[in-house]
């Protein structure tokens, strides 16, 4: 509803957009949230535990259909809550990439596979298609 009146007060630039006034339901018994609360009970300053309330309450804003106003920071947490999850460190970069090298045997089995086939069209009188138009395939 909220993006229907943004667009409909975009179109008619003298009216002011109202905006939903937005109410979060917390269960306080639900174990991410009874986890927040003692995170936050041992430590006021856990910036972990105020990354995990932000990214919840973001993640509800999303699924009611509201839109964020900060959608990098909605990702950076979310990249920093998969790597942690997965037991990578925080700050890790890139993998270094690996180099793949074709064994030479491998390389000879399929060319002797395909001369084979034109041995086969050979003995059928029928020309074996040039070289160069082997390549452009």
């Amino acid at each position: 509803m909220e993006r229907i009146m943004k667009g409909q007060a975009l179109a008619d630039s003298g009216q002011t957009m109202q905006t939903a006034k937005r109410i979060m339901e917390i269960n306080p018994r639900h174990p991410v949230v009874d986890e927040l609360r003692r995170r936050v009970k041992d430590d006021a300053e856990d910036a972990a535990a105020k990354d995990a309330a932000i990214l919840m309450y973001e993640v509800a804003a999303l699924r009611s259909g509201f839109q964020l106003e900060d959608t990098t920071s909605f990702a950076d947490r979310m990249h920093k809550f998969m790597k942690v999850s997965l037991n990578l460190d925080a700050d890790a970069g890139l993998v270094q990439e690996e180099e793949y090298v074709i064994d030479e045997e491998e390389e000879g089995e399929d060319e002797g596979d395909e001369g084979d086939e034109g041995d086969d069209a050979e003995e059928a009188g029928e020309e074996e298609p040039k070289e160069e138009a082997k390549d452009e395939l």
